[in-house]
């Protein structure tokens, strides 16, 4: 006899742990399409499990293949079918069970809840479908225009003609010049400054 498996998720201690999909069924009054279900049971193990498909209102449904044998590392579809016409909103309970091949001893159990809803089912909201983005030597820079012209930042403009006057102001204790002593700069004031105008010149060449 097989020693009985002890796993975490198993609805009581010592009972083994059942697969089933969906734990829920939802039968829709106005939907015909939605009358039959399907539930999935997997059997993970190493071993051949017997399943068997119980109901608290058996009259109301009818389940295809109700018991049967699961191979290991397989599964197996039953088709439950509400045969009573669906005018009122109503909860059924299933059960799955799962014995060893050959034992009448339930080795584990799970429930299925089976309800019936008025009106249809809402449509799924449709998807957008996915595009391929632009590579980056095929996409156009995005620049802000007005009359199919390039804006440029008159600030930009402004700052390059202060820099270019700037550069070129007297130096201090090398030009001689009649300026006042405050319009001289530094050697180190004028590197600065041709940086700067290095900057905004890459800036507006770049529109």
């Amino acid at each position: 006899m097989r020693p009985r498996q002890t796993s975490q998720g198993s609805d009581d201690d010592g009972n083994l742990p059942v697969f089933i999909s969906p734990t829920e069924l939802k039968y829709y009054a106005d939907d015909i399409s939605a009358h039959k279900q399907v539930v999935t049971i997997y059997n993970p193990y190493s071993y051949t499990l017997k399943y068997k498909v119980l109901c608290t209102a058996p009259r109301k449904y009818h389940v295809i293949e109700s018991e049967g044998l699961i191979k290991s590392h397989c599964r197996i579809d039953v088709v439950i079918r509400h045969k009573e016409p669906l005018e009122q909103s109503s909860i059924d309970k299933f059960q799955i069970q799962l014995f060893d091949h050959g034992s009448s001893a339930v080795r584990g159990h799970k429930q299925v809840i089976s309800q019936v809803l008025p009106g249809k089912p809402m449509a799924p909201v449709p998807e957008t479908p996915l595009q391929q983005l632009p590579s980056p030597e095929n996409r156009v820079p995005e620049h802000n225009t007005e009359g199919g012209q390039h804006r440029m930042d008159p600030l930009v403009l402004l700052v390059a003609a202060v820099c270019g006057v700037a550069l070129l102001l007297p130096t201090w204790q090398v030009d001689s010049s009649t300026l006042p002593p405050y319009l001289h700069l530094t050697i180190h004031q004028k590197l600065v400054v041709a940086y700067v105008l290095g900057l905004v010149t890459m800036v507006i060449l770049h529109f």
